[in-house]
């Protein structure tokens, strides 16, 4: 049986193994790039919201300060309301802010992931089609599997949170 060219169409011969094995280490290091640019756009994420929580504190301190001057009638009362309302304004905040753990947890969970395909890729070992659609498979039910409990932790999670 022979095998003609279609006009116009380029034949390209089927990779070799170490062809193969050069684009699975491009991807893999492309993994590690992804994977330091979220580590890095994390810890950026952190630091502001330290900056935030600590404002928070310091609003909350001053807060109380003022509520605990003594002032005469009627300014009395009308401090006190306006503390309740920073305070009532504080702890809507501070759980508005709460996304921002969950963020953090689902993206170091990412970033795990990413982390163990890196590895994956990176370590050399030759293997087999079958074998490395297990290997991702079983990645993928750990990464399905964390993202479960990280939603049933979240669901349960109380919306009181003191922080103060």
């Amino acid at each position: 049986m022979t095998h003609e060219a279609t006009p116009g169409l380029t034949v390209t011969p089927a990779p070799r193994t170490a062809d193969i094995r050069a684009v699975i280490e491009e991807f893999g290091r492309l993994l590690g790039v992804f994977g330091a640019q979220l580590t890095d756009s994390l810890n950026e994420a952190n630091r502001e919201f330290e900056a935030i929580g600590t404002a928070f504190q310091d609003l909350a301190a001053a807060n109380e300060r003022i509520d605990s001057i003594v002032v005469r009638e009627p300014e009395m009362t009308l401090i006190r309301m306006n503390c309740e309302r920073i305070g009532a304004a504080l702890s809507s905040a501070v759980i508005g802010l709460q996304c921002h753990d969950r963020l953090a947890q689902r993206l170091g969970h990412i970033r795990g992931g990413l982390d163990h395909l890196h590895g994956l890729l990176g370590d050399g070992h030759e293997r087999s089609y079958g074998q490395w659609l297990e290997l991702l498979r079983d990645v993928e039910h750990a990464q399905r599997t964390e993202q479960s409990r990280l939603a049933a932790a979240t669901a349960g999670s109380s919306t009181n949170v003191e922080l103060f």
